[in-house]
C-alpha cells in the first residue's frame, strides 16, 4: 500500500473543509445577507500592489509605535495582531518590522508609496504553518475596509507543521486617498480553495455567470 504524506492528509482535509462549512464563500457572499449588504463597498481592487511578510509563531510581525495602537512601541504585541492604515509619512516612520524575509522591502514599499494618492493597508493574522494566502480582492469606501483571501497549501519543498502556526501581514497599497479616522467598519473573508469573487465583484467586471457557482 502506498503510504500517504503530510501534504496529501492536508490536501483531503482542505477538500473537505468548504463542506463542513456549508459553502465555499465568504461572509460576505453569504446568501443570508440582504441585497445592500450584498453588493459590497464602492471601491474594489482584485490586483492590487502589495507586499507580504511572514514571521514563526504568533507575535505579530508589522506593529505601530505612535501610540495610535495599544503596543509598547518596542517589540511586537504578543496577544494580537494590529491592523492599520499608513497614510502619511509620520505612519511610515511609526511602522515597525520584525526581523524576518522581506522586512526591508516591505518597508521599501511604505516608502516608495504616493500619500497624495494612495494609502497603504496592514492587514495581518495567523495561519497554518503549511498554508499561504492570497489576496483575492481590497475593497473599500470613506468609512469601511474589506478585504478576502485564498488559502492554499505551500510548495511541497517547504517543511511545515500541522499544529504550528505563522503570523502573515499583507500590505495592501489603496489607489486611494483613506482617511484612517474616518474608517469604522472592517471585515476579512478567506475561502479554503483559492480565490473566489463574490457576485457583486463579477456583475461589476461584467462576468456575472447568472447563479453563484
Amino acid at each position: 500500500m502506498v503510504p500517504i504524506t503530510r501534504r496529501d492528509a492536508l490536501r483531503g482535509a482542505a477538500a473537505l473543509l468548504p463542506l463542513a462549512a456549508g459553502c465555499n464563500g465568504t461572509e460576505f457572499d453569504s446568501p443570508s445577507r440582504t441585497p445592500t449588504e450584498r453588493r459590497g463597498p464602492e471601491n474594489v481592487e482584485t490586483d492590487p500592489e502589495l507586499a507580504t511578510l511572514r514571521g514563526p509563531g504568533e507575535r505579530a510581525v508589522v506593529w505601530f509605535a505612535d501610540g495610535r495602537t495599544a503596543t509598547d512601541g518596542d517589540g511586537p504585541p504578543e496577544s494580537y495582531h494590529p491592523q492599520g492604515f499608513v497614510a502619511d509619512g509620520e505612519r511610515v516612520d511609526a511602522t515597525r518590522f520584525a526581523d524576518v524575509d522581506g522586512a526591508g522591502a516591505a518597508r521599501e514599499f511604505l516608502e516608495a508609496t504616493d500619500f497624495d494618492e494612495e494609502t497603504v493597508y496592514v492587514d495581518q493574522s495567523r495561519i497554518g504553518e503549511c498554508y499561504r494566502r492570497e489576496l483575492c480582492y481590497v475593497g473599500w469606501s470613506a468609512t469601511e475596509i474589506r478585504t478576502d483571501y485564498g488559502r492554499v497549501l505551500r510548495d511541497v519543498d517547504v517543511a511545515c507543521e500541522t499544529d504550528t502556526y505563522d503570523t502573515v501581514a499583507t500590505l495592501v497599497r489603496i489607489p486611494d486617498v483613506v482617511d484612517p479616522d474616518q474608517v469604522s467598519g472592517y471585515g476579512s473573508g478567506s475561502s479554503f480553495s483559492g480565490c473566489r469573487l463574490p457576485p457583486w465583484i463579477r456583475d461589476r467586471e461584467g462576468n456575472a455567470t447568472g447563479d453563484d457557482r
